[in-house]
């Protein structure tokens, strides 16, 4: 059984992290690197740094010929279902990276469809 203690340690010292970050120290745009360090910390500690780096797309459902794939079966809904879940997990990096910048510089990465989007 896990330490429940440290856990709960763990979770504040995140908490307290994601508080300093989308209070005190937002990104500026002279910051960034101080920035960059601090996110991709708190990423790590959530295990979602990969978000940064990576992009996945939901799977195809036609073939290379443009034939339609039968979506039904458990191979496609297997891919399926591993897609909208890292989908659901980038979503959570895109807010929090959002949430953790100025107001002003929010605009320039709001419409970047992935965490990787924006860290590029």
């Amino acid at each position: 059984m896990p330490n429940v203690h440290l856990l709960i340690h763990t979770y504040r010292n995140d908490n307290a992290m994601i508080n300093k970050l989308s209070n005190s120290h937002k990104l500026d745009g002279t910051n960034y690197d101080m920035w960059k360090r601090k996110i991709e910390y708190l990423l790590d500690n959530k295990g979602l740094l990969e978000h940064l780096t990576v992009a996945k797309f939901p799977p195809f459902d036609k073939d290379k010929v443009g034939k339609p794939i039968d979506t039904a079966n458990v191979q496609y809904q297997e891919s399926l279902k591993a897609y909208q879940d890292w989908s659901k997990k980038d979503r959570r990096v895109c807010f929090t990276m959002l949430d953790c910048m100025h107001d002003d510089l929010i605009e320039e990465f709001e419409l970047c469809p992935m965490a990787n989007d924006m860290q590029d």
